[in-house]
């Protein structure tokens, strides 16, 4: 058995269309895609070829879970990279997406890097090698 690939990123999502159009617009990812599941609907966004985010939005009301960075057992965030960091943050400030950390060099790591959050309060990193 081998792992091939990521195939998907899943985010259960608050609010569908405020998270939408910050997937297209801020992030200018491209819709891959909608499933109705009855009780909620899937809404995929294209990360690379092989790779879609996939977005859960249940029909019911859900309880909203409260976690901090440095909660220990949670998954954090995913990163997606790009070739302006600089630009990436200005048009996010645009925008008015919170940045919970300014685009800076990341010596160890050897990129510089910075963290937003999503309309859900996901956070997302985007480095730039």
């Amino acid at each position: 058995m081998n792992i091939l690939a990521i195939n998907h990123i899943t985010i259960n999502v608050k609010d569908l269309e405020k998270t939408k159009a910050f997937f297209s617009n801020v992030l200018k990812l491209p819709e891959a895609g909608f499933v109705d599941m009855g009780d909620h609907t899937l809404t995929y966004f294209r990360l690379t070829d092989d790779t879609r985010l996939e977005l859960i939005h249940y029909l019911t009301p859900q309880k909203e879970a409260v976690v901090t960075e440095t909660d220990l057992c949670i998954y954090r965030h995913f990163c997606l990279e790009t070739d302006d960091l600089e630009g990436f943050a200005a048009d996010c400030r645009a925008a008015g997406v919170p940045i919970r950390k300014e685009p800076g060099w990341v010596e160890n790591l050897q990129c510089s890097t910075m963290l937003i959050t999503d309309p859900n309060g996901v956070e997302i990193e985007i480095i730039q090698k």
